[in-house]
């Protein structure tokens, strides 16, 4: 019965769930060090806070928005 109660606890644990799907954040010196965004340092250093944490896919949004013509 033990094992039964352990299972259901595993299985109403969302929150283990949504952390684990949660996209890396990185903060703005490992971005702008970071090979994957060479070519963009200049930028990356001009648009990014340095007391925020970014994931790749919110870099890329900035980076998008900016070469768009927006900041």
């Amino acid at each position: 019965m033990a094992k039964l109660e352990a299972i259901q606890e595993k299985a109403n644990a969302p929150d283990d769930v949504s952390n684990a799907l949660e996209a890396p954040k990185f903060t703005k010196s490992q971005i702008v060090k970071s090979n994957k965004y060479m070519g963009r340092r200049d930028a990356l250093n001009a648009l990014l806070e340095a007391d925020k944490s970014y994931s790749f896919t919110e870099v890329d949004g900035i980076l998008k928005k900016f070469d768009k013509g927006g900041k």
